[in-house]
């Protein structure tokens, strides 16, 4: 008998392992979508995160005592917080005043989401047809954590560019208190 005969081969062939890497990549291609966050999920975090972040910069404002205000910029699909830091009562939106905020400083909105109703109307109370309703696309926190001026109020909306159906918002009280809202086209409002 040939010496090579009674040796085991080991290994793979090129064959084999061609097969084996066509059936992963097939069965990747198939799963790989279902583990992508649905935009309306996104959407959903996001003006949570809004949410959060306006939270935070009323909570500065009443343990600083100090003005805090939160920009919305339309145009550039971002928000910012800014703390009066030097208390001279006036805000210039630099990097010092939202390096002081200690809190979310400047945020870009996720890929995908823009301020915006989409298709829905507005909240409950709220006649304006704008995405956000703030007076100068701001929201300011006096020492006491209210809103300034005194008793204006107002709403933010954030909509995914490729689902325009999918809308929530933020409203914020004179009080100075946050609610999260979501559209859904079967239920309105929630």
């Amino acid at each position: 008998m040939p010496a090579h005969s009674s040796r085991h081969r080991a290994g793979f062939t090129l064959l084999e392992l061609i097969a084996v890497v066509t059936i992963v990549g097939a069965v990747m291609a198939i799963a790989a979508p279902r583990f992508r966050i649905a935009r309306s999920t996104e959407l959903q975090l996001a003006g949570m995160q809004m949410a959060q972040d306006i939270d935070v910069a009323r909570t500065r404002s009443l343990s600083t005592r100090l003005l805090v205000r939160v920009s919305f910029n339309t145009t550039t699909k971002q928000y910012g917080g800014y703390l009066d830091h030097d208390g001279d009562g006036t805000l210039t939106q630099s990097a010092a005043e939202w390096q002081a905020l200690r809190g979310f400083g400047e945020r870009p909105l996720p890929k995908g989401i823009s301020f915006g109703r989409g298709a829905a109307p507005g909240i409950p109370d709220d006649a304006s047809s704008q995405a956000v309703t703030f007076t100068n696309s701001r929201v300011e926190f006096d020492s006491r954590g209210l809103v300034r001026p005194m008793g204006s109020s107002g709403v933010v909306y954030m909509t995914a560019d490729l689902e325009p159906k999918a809308v929530v918002a933020i409203s914020v009280a004179p009080s100075g208190n946050a609610r999260f809202w979501t559209w859904s086209p079967e239920g309105g409002w929630k």
